[in-house]
């Protein structure tokens, strides 16, 4: 568990969901309020993400001693430092302890918008009704059920998925290692061996740091939902929606240059 500070408030604030408890260890030095000066958001007057600040007037507290912050409820106001003709508000729950703060985002205006990812959407076409759910589950912290979603999502479209990395595989000529383990996946396995051949089956532009997003997923299809809580759940749901985020999109991203670098170069 790490200790409260000013960013971890203001990623609570940019991105918790609703209603969601974040719970943190006190800080070391007292403070009277969560109070902090500045959020980035998205300003529909700008058309584009900005900085937001707190512009109302405060005390400045001078001689006298702070207060440790206590269990009730807090009120942000922020406005885009660009145009200030957009304010965003938020109210909070708080719950204090001797050890620890536990924070619950109880009001959000505007409400934040559904973040749906157009290369996934048409994706997941043929599935486009679980996809929303899982969203809108992903959205109200509702970790259970946006797990669920995702998974039975992951289960209708590896088949398409695997297809794709093949094909990126046998048009950039990778080593037949890489292919065969691909077509090791699409066949009836174990899960626990496809977790270990998904380990090989990319190439390293496809592992950011190591990190293998298609192992990773078959991991999450292992997975049951009886046995982690909604936290847990929703942790999982965020990660499985980011590594099928990266594949495609990568993937995507180079098909589309190889095609329009063909047809560039076929017309000299």
């Amino acid at each position: 568990m790490e200790r409260l500070t000013d960013n971890h408030i203001k990623m609570f604030l940019e991105q918790a969901p609703i209603y969601t408890w974040c719970e943190y260890k006190k800080p070391q030095v007292n403070r009277a309020s969560l109070h902090i000066n500045e959020i980035e958001a998205y300003c529909e007057n700008c058309q584009q993400s900005r900085p937001f600040q707190d512009f109302r007037s405060r005390g400045s507290g001078a001689g006298f001693a702070v207060e440790a912050v206590k269990t009730g409820n807090s009120y942000f106001e922020f406005s885009c430092v660009s145009c200030r003709k957009e304010t965003h508000y938020f109210h909070v729950r708080q719950i204090v302890d001797e050890e620890t703060i536990k924070l619950q985002k109880y009001g959000e205006f505007p409400r934040k918008l559904l973040d749906r990812d157009k290369v996934l959407q048409k994706f997941f076409k043929e599935d486009s009704e679980y996809y929303e759910k899982a969203i809108i589950c992903l959205a109200n912290g509702y970790g259970i059920a946006s797990f669920a979603y995702f998974r039975r999502i992951l289960e209708n479209n590896i088949s398409r998925l695997l297809d794709l990395l093949l094909e990126d595989a046998e048009s950039t000529d990778q080593n037949e290692e890489i292919r065969n383990a691909i077509g090791e996946l699409k066949n009836e396995t174990p899960m626990s061996n496809k977790i270990k051949i998904a380990n090989s089956a990319l190439p390293q532009y496809l592992k950011p740091d190591g990190l293998n997003p298609l192992g990773k997923l078959y991991q999450i299809l292992s997975e049951g939902v009886h046995t982690y809580s909604d936290k847990e759940c929703l942790q999982k749901a965020v990660g499985a929606k980011e590594c099928i985020r990266f594949l495609i999109g990568e993937l995507t991203s180079r098909h589309e240059h190889r095609s329009r670098f063909k047809s560039m170069v076929g017309r000299l």
